[in-house]
């Protein structure tokens, strides 16, 4: 899949501008994904620097592509690959794991689906792409991508003539959810001072440690790590006053306290997306 040894002429004028600016309307505030590549790292490839992903109730899919000089010609490529079951360990295996793929050109794009062996034309019907060489959208339904969820994706910008390319993420892919409207974070780990659990008399500080995405195929394991986070707590039953980094720090009166309930939810920001996680302590 480095040429365009398949075309399929791409609606890429006024109508597909409405379809795309009608999906940007109805997305919902807030519920983008935000994926960055670092800028730079091209060489001769036209350079990727970051994807926005956004969803509506219909299940429309529109991705944002921001780079430079991003499919300038035919020569220079722009890759849309999407791992439907986010499961790396299936679909083109050599690939990261993707079910279907998009290839956009200057004028033309290309639509395909791994048949198990293959790479074969799929529907295409919900499919609009629109964009400049500074931002490329590619608009498609859940329905026409393995009626999927919860997906991977990635985004490669290829030099032909040079060889050169540009991924983003570097290694393996990106996770985007419907449902979450930006990755699905899984889980958070957490640390918590003193370790044993709150005390009575004591400040109880609460940091999450990293944080769990669907698997993503890449070569080397990275911890992730939140954004930022925020805490809110209650003591049996009372708001519960944090200060600190995200209001995480929790001051446990001395008197009248041990053996009572403390609940403490982390929400971390992850990517765009925000999740909160409830945790629950007893005070010694």
């Amino acid at each position: 899949m480095i040429g365009l040894t398949k075309k399929r002429t791409g609606a890429l004028g006024a109508a597909a501008l409405l379809v795309v600016v009608a999906l940007v309307a109805a997305a919902p505030a807030g519920a983008t994904g935000k994926y960055t590549d670092k800028s730079g790292d091209n060489g001769a490839a036209p350079d990727v620097t970051g994807v926005t992903v956004t969803s509506d109730p219909s299940g429309q899919v529109l991705f944002q592509i921001s780079g430079v000089n991003l499919s300038s010609s035919d020569n220079d490529p722009t890759f849309l690959d999407i791992d439907s079951d986010a499961n790396p360990l299936t679909g083109d295996i050599g690939d990261g794991g993707a079910d279907y793929s998009f290839v956009i050109g200057a004028t033309t794009y290309g639509f395909w689906h791994w048949n198990g062996s293959d790479w074969v034309d799929t529907p295409y019907s919900t499919v609009q792409i629109f964009g400049s060489h500074s931002q490329i959208s590619v608009s498609v339904n859940k329905s026409e991508i393995g009626n999927t969820s919860d997906f991977n994706f990635s985004v490669t910008s290829i030099d032909v003539p040079n060889k050169a390319i540009d991924s983003a993420p570097d290694d393996g892919m990106f996770n985007y959810s419907l449902d979450d409207s930006g990755p699905k974070i899984e889980s958070v780990t957490l640390a918590t001072s003193p370790a044993a659990g709150p005390k009575a008399g004591k400040k109880f500080v609460v940091t999450p440690t990293g944080l769990t995405l669907p698997p993503s195929g890449a070569t080397e394991q990275i911890k992730l790590m939140p954004e930022s986070n925020t805490c809110q707590a209650t003591l049996n039953g009372r708001a519960l006053k944090g200060a600190g980094i995200g209001g995480c720090t929790f001051k446990i009166a001395k008197k009248k306290t041990k053996g009572k309930t403390l609940k403490v939810t982390v929400t971390v920001q992850y990517e765009g997306e925000s999740k909160a996680f409830p945790y629950t302590f007893k005070v010694r």
